[in-house]
């Protein structure tokens, strides 16, 4: 699980309004489940709780700010540097909370103050896989695809997940729509539909897959240099039938 730490020092802002708006979009953000927001009880030393929260906690406004800070996860460890937070957590894969992280020493994808700087995290940290998983949406995958995968090298996966963006704004019938350049229709039966999606750089690679409404199924990845590819083709073509039907009975 990954951890945010609540920035005190970012929070300490003159303005009171600056600072509600500031808390309003932290409170904005839909954590993912795997992800543990922290506060240390020093937050509340901060001079807008003892100002304006604690005083005018019977406003139903103010009452949310101070209940969006209670329902942060205790930390019993002051975390406000990335030195601390590594130490904590064992590992650099952490981020902070806070409103204006001006003159602080923090690595700017970890300054989380809104939604979107949280999906900017999420995506810094995200393999390669998930970055394509998360592209394509609704997905079903065979074992045989992540194996494969796996043993590529980085730039190639990143051009599978480029490939598939490309083909994704061609605008036709579905976004995997075959076209014979990007996206081919190499079917060898009625049985089931098997796509070509094809990639030249780094290494020239075949992704076979198809799609069915809004779901994208991944078979397999082979080398555009195997020598017998309609046996490529009459694989993935097992593989699909297979999760296809597994994925329908559900």
């Amino acid at each position: 699980m990954s951890k945010f730490f609540l920035n005190n020092q970012s929070l300490n802002i003159n303005d009171f309004e600056t600072f509600r708006a500031g808390v309003i979009q932290l409170m904005s953000i839909e954590k993912k489940q795997e992800h543990i927001f922290l506060r240390n009880e020093s937050c509340y030393q901060i001079h807008h709780f003892a100002n304006r929260i604690f005083q005018n906690l019977h406003d139903i406004d103010i009452f949310n700010l101070y209940n969006f800070f209670a329902k942060l996860s205790p930390c019993d460890v002051e975390v406000q540097d990335e030195t601390t937070a590594n130490n904590y957590c064992a590992n650099d894969i952490n981020g902070f909370l806070g409103i204006d992280f001006n003159g602080q020493a923090i690595t700017e994808h970890k300054k989380v103050v809104d939604i979107d700087s949280y999906i900017n995290w999420i995506q810094f940290y995200q393999t390669n896989f998930e970055q394509l998983i998360a592209f394509l949406g609704s997905y079903v995958v065979t074992k045989n695809f992540e194996k494969s995968y796996s043993s590529l090298s980085s730039d190639a996966q990143k051009s599978i997940k480029e490939e598939f963006e490309k083909a994704a704004k061609r605008n036709l019938a579905t976004r995997f729509y075959p076209d014979t350049k990007i996206v081919k229709d190499v079917s060898v039966s009625k049985k089931c539909t098997v796509y070509e999606l094809r990639v030249y750089q780094p290494v020239a690679l075949r992704v076979y897959f198809n799609e069915i409404g809004n779901t994208v199924y991944l078979a397999s990845i082979e080398q555009k240099s195997n020598p017998d590819q309609n046996e490529d083709i009459n694989k993935a073509e097992k593989l699909l039938k297979l999760i296809n039907e597994t994925n329908n009975r559900r």
